[in-house]
C-alpha cells in the first residue's frame, strides 16, 4: 500500500502578477503496488483561521484557490498516473505560475493603525494557502453494450 509524505509548499516571488507555487513530496511504494496505477491530484486552498478579519463577502471555511492540471491524451487533466515500476520512494515537484489574485482568499484591507485622526492605515488582509495532495488508484471504467428498448425506456 502507497504512502504519502507531508508535502511541502513553496510560494516563490512575485512577478508580473504571478507567483511560482511549488508542491513537492515523496510517494513510497511496496512490492504489492508494483505494476498499479495511482492518482496523483494536488489543489491549493485558503485557510480561514480563528481570528482572521473575514471580507463580509467570505463565509467561514477553507476555499479551493486552485488545481493543478497535467498533461492529458488530448486535454488536461486535474491529476497526473502514476504507474509503479518498482518498489521504492519516488520524489515529486510540481511547480505553476499562479495569478495573484487566485491566491488572495482574504481580498481587500484591514485598517491596523491612524496615521492621524482621519488617515487609516491600511494593510492586506493576511492570506493563509495550503496544498492537499491525493493519491488514490486509478479506477477502472468499461461502457456495457448499448441497448435499444423500442419507443422509450
Amino acid at each position: 500500500m502507497p504512502t504519502l509524505s507531508t508535502p511541502a509548499l513553496t510560494l516563490g516571488a512575485t512577478d508580473n502578477n504571478k507567483r511560482d507555487v511549488t508542491v513537492a513530496g515523496t510517494l513510497t511504494f511496496d512490492a504489492g503496488d508494483v505494476g498499479k496505477s495511482y492518482r496523483l491530484e494536488i489543489k491549493l486552498y485558503g485557510e480561514d483561521k480563528s481570528g482572521d478579519a473575514l471580507p463580509s463577502g467570505d463565509a467561514v471555511g477553507d476555499d479551493l484557490l486552485y488545481t493543478y492540471n497535467f498533461a492529458g491524451p488530448l486535454i488536461l487533466l486535474p491529476f497526473k498516473t502514476i504507474t509503479v515500476a518498482a518498489a521504492g520512494s519516488i520524489n515529486f515537484s510540481e511547480k505553476r505560475s499562479i495569478n495573484t489574485g487566485t491566491l488572495d482568499e482574504d481580498p481587500g484591507t484591514v485598517v491596523v493603525g491612524w496615521a492621524d485622526i482621519n488617515t487609516p492605515i491600511l494593510m492586506p488582509r493576511k492570506d493563509e494557502v495550503y496544498a492537499m495532495v491525493t493519491l488514490s488508484g486509478s479506477p477502472v471504467t468499461k461502457k456495457s453494450a448499448t441497448v435499444v428498448s423500442g419507443i422509450g425506456v
